[in-house]
């Protein structure tokens, strides 16, 4: 049981890192197309920081930060279920 939560939890901290070098390969080759054709884009950035339970949403405007507190909410919910499905398994268990 243990071993398969630390396989699980391995497996995504490598999609993440594969998921953030992918991004950033494909923002380089974005700007490389967009410098040939001089196209100006609006960018609009933000963020989502999870502190245990609890999420900082930061963003660059009232859309994006809207879309990033939906984010957090579904985070946090996710985590609440994940530990108390532990939690009762290990109850369970002893």
């Amino acid at each position: 049981m243990f071993q398969s939560l630390v396989l699980i939890g391995t497996s995504l901290i490598l999609l993440g890192f594969l998921i953030v070098f992918l991004t950033i390969i494909l923002s380089f080759l974005h700007n490389i197309r967009n410098r040939s054709g001089e196209v100006k884009s609006e960018k609009k950035e933000g963020a989502v920081v999870m502190i245990g339970p609890l999420p900082i949403v930061l963003a660059s405007d009232p859309k994006t930060a809207k879309i990033l507190i939906i984010l957090a909410i579904v985070l946090t919910i996710i985590l609440s279920l994940v530990t108390i499905t532990l939690g009762l398994m290990k109850l369970g268990s002893a």
